[in-house]
């Protein structure tokens, strides 16, 4: 009787432990076989900033390119300027190019009347010689011709102002034309020719008070009444003609 119940407890003991090591093996495996889980053999990225495209892997942080953010013209370089809208660095403009301020400009040239004008005529002059024996004839040969030299005095005349470009002082403006006011700017008018309607200064300095300065006379010419006129109405001896002296 004894040696039963002794028999009927080994026995039950070694069902529980293969009941456990069944649980284990079983539990074992679910977690090998959880949906979502990835395997040990899924290649995992070295670096989050790589991505494996179609041609390979390529850092995104390094390839792409950074524009350069500023807050002031001081933070760009000599030839650039911050376009604060942006908070960017920008190519300068060159001679009459639209502009708002001095910085826009490249060095030499400072902002009149909204565009780029150089600091001096001479410079602009000696910049354009230069531009023209410098710029290659193609692409395959840097070298220059001697038939691609202008004379100076063509390229001076070239950069010379035309009608309605802005100036400073008339020796900006080419032959002919002359630097009047034009509301509140300076242009380039043509000088009167004969027969064309003058303004005939009282005193010396009273057409800085015009707002649509004409040129003087042509050289020649002076600005006097318009003949025959003499004793006809008051406006008409107000009318001035350049004629010849």
């Amino acid at each position: 009787m004894l040696c039963l119940s002794a028999t009927a407890a080994l026995c039950l003991i070694l069902a529980i432990d293969v009941a456990f090591a069944g649980s284990v093996l079983f539990n074992s495996n679910a977690i090998k076989n959880i949906p979502g889980v990835v395997s040990s053999t899924h290649a995992v990225s070295a670096s989050p900033d790589e991505l494996t495209l179609d041609s390979g892997t390529k850092n995104l942080a390094l390839d792409t390119p950074q524009p350069v953010l500023c807050a002031a013209d001081e933070e760009c370089s000599e030839d650039e300027y911050c376009l604060v809208s942006r908070r960017a660095c920008l190519q300068c403009k060159r001679r009459r190019k639209r502009c708002t301020r001095d910085a826009m400009c490249c060095p030499g040239n400072h902002c009149s009347n909204g565009l780029c004008t150089a600091n001096d005529l001479d410079l602009v002059q000696q910049t354009g010689i230069e531009e023209v024996l410098a710029s290659p004839t193609n692409e395959d040969n840097s070298t220059v011709e001697v038939q691609a030299k202008a004379p100076p005095q063509d390229v001076t005349q070239t950069l010379k102002g035309q009608e309605g470009d802005t100036c400073l002082r008339s020796s900006d403006c080419a032959e002919g034309f002359c630097c009047a006011r034009h509301f509140w700017s300076r242009i380039c008018k043509p000088v009167m020719r004969e027969g064309q309607v003058c303004t005939k200064h009282k005193r010396k300095g009273s057409h800085g008070l015009e707002i649509f300065q004409r040129c003087d006379c042509a050289e020649g010419l002076s600005c006097r009444t318009q003949r025959g006129e003499q004793h006809n109405s008051k406006a008409a001896r107000s009318l001035h003609t350049c004629q010849r002296h």
